[in-house]
């Protein structure tokens, strides 16, 4: 499977899932629907969308990003030698604020790494979208000089034509 496809198969579910909360009979059982579905989406997000090395990268700097008040209190310890009484309280510090971040009710933090995560991916996507575009128009222009007649140029424009209706499908 595609990325594409599998993103067009994540979104079907989620409008699945979405109908079938909204067809619940009543309001206590759509409310408790719609809680867990907002409590599972950053979890269901990772889950289908880390298929790719740029989505990986994208969740683990925005996992680094996020977590980094715990790391540089662990590195602080490390710094000023493991045994003494300021690591031990450097390390206290890492841990305390790790188990805040960690805890669901100290902090939403796996909703902070999933949405930075997807708003990376999207500028990433957004970025070589562009850049793409930017490399079809510099062959463009050579692809419609008079060499139009020769059969490798023939190839290359078709090739880039297919592309590019793949891409508006």
């Amino acid at each position: 499977m595609t990325i594409k496809e599998l993103q067009e198969q994540y979104k079907k579910k989620q409008l699945v899932w979405k109908t079938s909360i909204r067809l619940k009979p009543t309001k206590w059982k759509r409310f408790w629907g719609w809680v867990w579905y907002f409590l599972t989406f950053a979890f269901v997000w990772l889950f289908y969308n880390i298929r790719d090395w740029r989505s990986a990268l994208c969740v683990f700097i925005s996992l680094m990003l996020w977590s980094s008040s715990v790391w540089i209190w662990y590195a602080l310890a490390i710094f000023t030698g493991v045994n003494t009484n300021t690591a031990k309280w450097f390390a206290g510090i890492g841990t305390a604020v790790w188990i805040w971040w960690a805890s669901p009710v100290g902090s939403p933090f796996i909703l902070l790494v999933t949405f930075t995560a997807i708003g990376m991916k999207m500028l990433w996507n957004k970025l070589r979208e562009k850049k793409s575009h930017r490399k079809k128009r510099k062959i463009e222009p050579l692809l419609n000089e008079p060499s139009k007649n020769n059969p490798k140029i023939k190839i290359i424009n078709d090739k880039i034509e297919e592309k590019s209706q793949k891409d508006e499908k």
